[in-house]
């Protein structure tokens, strides 16, 4: 096994991660719900105090900067053997609502950056090797919905 850093060796073993938001009033943990055969671990939310139901998520977590939105990475499937299935989860904390992205097959998102009225992601796909940018104007999102916490 290569050395690795024990803080990196601590995060890739914790049950729960915890973020807080640039203002510091809001707060999000990721708390340890289970592992893909072979794969990557997978969490829920627990945002402010509450866990979100019906929901898992992987470990991608970006706050914007000025604390009104939070991307996640929502995986639609835990099966080994349909997935991955995955998209960009975008919440509004000052409307409390959220907004799911279209599903990306077999893929991850990745490299999440929300400034200046934009959502900035990568979409991976690992058994190709295919990397693809995407990016949407905060404005321009229509499916919003209550969040349910």
């Amino acid at each position: 096994m290569p050395c690795v850093p024990a803080p990196v060796i601590e995060k890739l073993y914790a049950k729960e991660e915890m973020s807080q938001s640039p203002n510091t009033e809001h707060s999000a943990k990721l708390i340890y719900e289970g592992e893909i055969r072979f794969g990557p671990t997978y969490f829920k939310l627990e945002l402010d105090g509450h866990i979100l139901a019906r929901h898992l998520f992987g470990r991608v977590l970006t706050w914007s900067p000025c604390s009104n939105y939070l991307a996640l990475e929502e995986w639609l499937t835990i099966d080994y053997s349909r997935g991955p299935r995955t998209r960009l989860f975008l919440i509004n904390l000052e409307e409390n609502t959220y907004s799911e992205f279209k599903t990306i097959e077999n893929g991850f998102v990745r490299n999440v950056h929300i400034n200046s009225g934009t959502v900035q992601y990568v979409k991976e796909f690992p058994a190709t090797g295919c990397r693809i940018e995407a990016e949407i104007q905060i404005s321009k999102i229509s499916n919003w919905r209550k969040l349910d916490v």
